[in-house]
C-alpha cells in the first residue's frame, strides 16, 4: 500500500433490543469490529462466524453482512470504516471477510484511543486518525494478509448506477436485456465495468442478494418454502432449492432448522 488509509469512522456499539436491526448489508469501505463484550455471530450468505470477547473480523467492501447477539451476553464492540484498502490473502486472491484474535490485548488500546480521539475531533484529529488506522490495519495484516488498494473513488458511475438499482430491484424478474433497456447501457458494457468494479456478474450479483433475503427470510420468519422463494425473486420454488443446495449446501428446510437452532443456542448462552 503506497497511500495512506482514510479512517470513516470510530465507534463503540452495543446490543440493545430496541434499536438493533439485524438486516443484510454492505458498505463500499472495509469495516472492522473488534467484540469486547458478549456473545454473538456475523451473519453472511453463506457461513456464520462467532463473535467472543477479543475476537476481530475485517469485512471487505461490498460484502453482504449482519450482526447477531445474545440476549443474555449481549454483545459489545469497537467498529470503524476505512477506506482506499481491502484485504486479500498472500497470492493476492480477493477475501470477503477474515477473522483475527487481539492477542495480548494489544489492540484494544489503539483502538479505544481512535473511539476517543474521533469523538473529541481535536485540531488535526484527521491527520492522527488516519496515521492510527493505517497502523492499526498493519498490525491486523501483517504476515497473514495484504493490503491492496480499493479506492472508492476508482468507481465509475455506471458501475454505481447498476449497482444501486439492482440493489432497488433485486427481487424482480430481469435480465441482462432489461438492465440494458432501462439504463440505457449496452450489455456487455455493463457486465464489464461491474465485473471490474466489484468483483461479480451483475446477474451473479443478483443471484447472491435472492439468496441472502431467502436466508434471512428462513431464519426470522415462518412463511412456506415456497413464499419465501416467489419474495426473494426466485422464478419457482425448485429452481429455488436448487440454487440454494449449490451456493449453501444445504436445502432451504435444513437451514432454517440449523439456524433455529442456532439462534436458540445463541439467546441460551
Amino acid at each position: 500500500m503506497d497511500k495512506e488509509l482514510i479512517l470513516m469512522y470510530a465507534r463503540r456499539s452495543r446490543y440493545t433490543p430496541a434499536d438493533w436491526h439485524s438486516t443484510m448489508h454492505s458498505h463500499y469501505f472495509t469495516e472492522v469490529m473488534l467484540v469486547t463484550e458478549g456473545v454473538g455471530e456475523l451473519q453472511l450468505t453463506d457461513r456464520a462466524l462467532p463473535l467472543r470477547p477479543g475476537t476481530g473480523v475485517v469485512v471487505n467492501p461490498y460484502v453482504l453482512h449482519t450482526e447477531r447477539s445474545s440476549k443474555k451476553a449481549p454483545l459489545a464492540y469497537i467498529v470503524f470504516g476505512v477506506d482506499r484498502m481491502r484485504l486479500a490473502d498472500m497470492q493476492a486472491e480477493a477475501l470477503d471477510v477474515v477473522s483475527f484474535r487481539d492477542e495480548h490485548n494489544a489492540l484494544r488500546p489503539l483502538l479505544d484511543f481512535m473511539v476517543n480521539e474521533y469523538a473529541a475531533r481535536p485540531t488535526d484529529s484527521a491527520i492522527v486518525l488516519n496515521h492510527m488506522v493505517t497502523a492499526v490495519m498493519t498490525v491486523i495484516a501483517r504476515d497473514r494478509w495484504q493490503m491492496v488498494p480499493a479506492d472508492s473513488a476508482q468507481i465509475p458511475r455506471d458501475a454505481q448506477v447498476l449497482k444501486d438499482y439492482l440493489d432497488a430491484h433485486f427481487k424482480e424478474h430481469m435480465t441482462l436485456e432489461d438492465l440494458s433497456f432501462v439504463l440505457h447501457l449496452d450489455k456487455f458494457h455493463l457486465i464489464k465495468i461491474f465485473k471490474e468494479s466489484f468483483g461479480d456478474t451483475p446477474m451473479n450479483y443478483v443471484l447472491t442478494r435472492r439468496l441472502a433475503e431467502s436466508m434471512s427470510l428462513l431464519r426470522t420468519t415462518d412463511y412456506a418454502i415456497g413464499q419465501i422463494a416467489e419474495i426473494a425473486g426466485f422464478d419457482s420454488q425448485s429452481y429455488f432449492n436448487q440454487v440454494f443446495k449449490a451456493k449453501v449446501n444445504l436445502s432451504p428446510s435444513l437451514y432454517r432448522h440449523l439456524a433455529h437452532a442456532s439462534a436458540h443456542a445463541l439467546q441460551e448462552t
